[in-house]
């Protein structure tokens, strides 16, 4: 009988400091690996291969400036005037990296001021810990992808500014998703918005129809359809606004995103698409923006 004791205790205290320790580690260092696997399963190059518009006309005059020589300069001066708002605090949060090294050049005045202002946002930076943001020239078998605290943009110079700043935003919601929205072994607030159309990761529940969704990408699983209705509250949020009117599930997305995501009226009434939105998208990136815009209004929250 006191043998029988002793071996039960130690099977109690042995399965006690399995689930104590199961416990620590979900709550100090969460296994995000489960969660970052579903990120982007589709966005496959070829998938995204899209012939671009010829080059525009010169801008034609006596001392040979091109269109291009215009547009650097007045992407140059927006840039300086955007840098000098940025505090060595802020630097210190986001970190860029270029592959290769000389991409910098080529993109300082064009990409790397989309990436800043939209992440020295004070909301936006808020939500930030520690985040490295890698730009590759060289096209990749995404256009992006967030991993391990890391946001990876490929064959950037093969995007427009539009694109770009879109699939940026789309990564960065996954970012938010995972690492910054408060979860834990026993409890997650993403499980709300989660359980507005999804019975599992990748099963969507029997209630949801097409009109509970932003777009084709975000029926993907829970993952992309939290990042894609982040995409469009930041970007389409009047036209989100509009559709909600069709779709309860929709209005509670929208609705989560102003709750638990947003500072409340933060990009409300807002809409930043050069073209008339269509009913239905299967991927919300490719929709143009108007990106000089919207650096203008993150500018005055900087």
């Amino acid at each position: 009988m006191g043998k029988s004791r002793k071996i039960l205790l130690v099977t109690t205290y042995t399965l006690l400091f399995t689930l104590l320790l199961f416990v620590w580690k979900e709550i100090f260092f969460p296994d995000t690996y489960y969660q970052e696997q579903y990120l982007e399963p589709t966005l496959s190059w070829h998938w995204h291969s899209h012939s671009f518009p010829a080059g525009e006309e010169e801008f034609a005059s006596f001392t040979g400036t091109t269109q291009d020589d215009v547009d650097a300069a007045i992407k140059k001066l927006i840039y300086e005037s955007y840098s000098q708002k940025y505090s060595r605090a802020q630097k210190r949060k986001v970190s860029l990296r270029y592959i290769p090294t000389k991409l910098r050049e080529s993109i300082e005045y064009s990409y790397v001021p989309i990436v800043e202002v939209f992440l020295y946002k004070k909301d936006i930076l808020s939500h930030i810990q520690n985040l490295w943001v890698y730009l590759y020239r060289n096209s990749h078998e995404t256009r992006g992808r967030m991993k391990w605290w890391n946001i990876h943009m490929y064959g950037v110079e093969k995007l427009t500014d539009s694109e770009f700043l879109s699939v940026l935003i789309h990564e960065f919601a996954h970012y938010y998703d995972i690492y910054s929205l408060p979860g834990n072994a026993f409890w997650d607030i993403s499980s709300k918005f989660y359980g507005i159309s999804w019975d599992s990761v990748t099963t969507i529940a029997p209630w949801s129809v097409q009109a509970d969704f932003v777009s084709g990408y975000a029926m993907t699983n829970q993952y992309e359809d939290f990042a894609e209705t982040y995409l469009y509250y930041v970007l389409h949020n009047e036209d989100f606004r509009k559709k909600t009117q069709g779709s309860l599930r929709l209005k509670q997305k929208y609705n989560f995103m102003w709750d638990y995501v947003f500072q409340k009226n933060q990009f409300t009434w807002q809409d930043y698409s050069t073209e008339l939105i269509e009913n239905y998208y299967w991927d919300i990136t490719k929709i143009p923006v108007d990106v000089k815009n919207f650096l203008q209004y993150l500018q005055d929250d900087i």
